[in-house]
C-alpha cells in the first residue's frame, strides 16, 4: 500500500492594493478619525432628518416667528414661523450634496482632459493648456459667478457652476503627473511590447495620478461646499423656500440682533464640515505621501 503524495501547501498571497494602503494609514491617523466621526454624524442627522424632526421645514407659522430656541424648536423658528432645525437638516442634505456633485463634474472633465493633454502632447497639449491658464486668471468664486451670469440662478446651475469653475485645477494636477508618469521605464516597456494606449493610461498611468488626485477630491469637496454656500448666500443657488445652509445665512442676515440662531447654527454647519472634509484631506495627504504605487508585471 504506497502512500499517497502530500501536495504542497500553496503559500498565501495576501494582496495589499495601493488603494487599501492608503486607507489604512488614513485610518490611524488621529486628524482622520475625528474629521470621519464628525462627517458621519452630521450626514447621518441629515439623512434622518424625518426621524429627527416632524415639522415641515417650509411650513410657515406667523404666530410663532422668531422664537428662541427651546425644547419645541431646538434651534428656534424664523422670521416667518418656519422651524430652524427641520431646515438646518434638510438645508445640510442640499448643501452636501453640492459639494459632492461640483466636485464629481470637476474631477470628471479635468481628469479626462489633464490626462489626454498628458499623455498625448503636442499642439492638443498647447491648446488644452492655454484654456486652463485662461480659466486659472479667474478666482473659482469669480469664474462660477460669470457662469451663473450665463446659466442663469438655480441650484443645479450653481452646481454645475462650481464643477467647472474646479476642473483647470483637475486637469493641472493630472495633466503634471500625467507628464512624469509617462517616462518611466516600465510605460515604455508596455508600450514596445504593443500595449494599447488605453491599456497604458488605466493600468500603469491612471494608479499613479490617483493617489495625488485623491488628496485633491477629498480637500476639493470642502471647498466646494463653502462656493456652493457661497453662490447660495448670494441668492444664486437655491431659491425660496428651498433650505439651504448659505440661502439660511442669506436670510437671516437681517434678524442678527433679534435672531442671533438664524445665522449661528447654519453657519456652525458650513464650519464643522469644512472642517471634518480637511481634517480627513490631510490625513490622507499624510498617507499618500507614504504609499508609492508599483507597476503591475504581466
Amino acid at each position: 500500500m504506497t502512500a499517497e503524495p502530500i501536495a504542497p501547501v500553496q503559500p498565501r498571497i495576501r494582496i495589499d492594493s495601493p488603494g487599501m494602503r492608503v486607507l489604512r494609514r488614513s485610518f490611524r491617523n488621529r486628524s482622520f478619525q475625528v474629521g470621519f466621526v464628525i462627517l458621519v454624524i452630521l450626514i447621518l442627522a441629515c439623512v434622518a432628518a424625518p426621524l429627527i424632526t416632524h415639522a415641515d421645514p417650509d411650513a410657515i407659522d406667523p404666530s410663532n416667528t422668531l422664537l428662541q430656541p427651546s425644547q419645541i424648536h431646538p434651534m428656534g423658528t424664523d422670521g416667518i414661523g418656519r422651524d430652524v432645525l427641520a431646515r438646518f437638516l434638510y438645508g445640510g442634505r442640499l448643501s452636501l450634496w453640492v459639494g459632492l456633485v461640483a466636485i464629481a463634474i470637476g474631477g470628471l472633465i479635468g481628469t479626462t482632459f489633464g490626462m489626454i493633454s498628458g499623455y498625448f502632447g503636442g499642439w492638443l497639449d498647447a491648446f488644452i493648456s492655454w484654456i486652463t491658464d485662461i480659466l486659472l486668471a479667474f478666482p473659482d468664486i469669480l469664474l462660477a459667478l460669470a457662469i451663473i451670469a450665463i446659466l442663469g440662478p438655480g441650484i443645479v446651475n450653481a452646481m454645475v457652476a462650481v464643477g467647472i469653475a474646479f476642473i483647470p485645477s483637475f486637469m493641472r494636477l493630472t495633466r503634471s503627473n500625467v507628464l512624469a508618469v509617462r517616462e518611466m521605464s516600465y510605460v515604455e516597456a508596455s508600450r514596445a511590447l504593443g500595449g494599447s494606449h488605453l491599456e497604458i493610461i488605466f493600468t500603469h498611468i491612471l494608479p499613479n495620478v490617483m493617489r495625488t488626485l485623491l488628496v485633491l477630491i477629498t480637500l476639493g469637496i470642502g471647498s466646494a461646499i463653502l462656493a456652493g454656500a457661497a453662490l447660495n448666500f448670494l441668492g444664486l443657488g437655491a431659491q425660496p423656500p428651498t433650505p439651504e445652509w448659505g440661502a439660511m445665512l442669506n436670510a437671516g442676515q437681517k434678524y442678527i440682533r433679534q435672531g442671533w440662531w438664524l445665522t449661528v447654527f447654519p453657519g456652525l454647519g458650513i464650519f464643522f464640515t469644512i472642517l471634518a472634509i480637511n481634517l480627513i484631506g490631510d490625513a490622507v495627504s499624510d498617507a499618500v505621501a507614504g504609499t508609492v504605487v508599483m507597476p503591475k508585471t504581466k
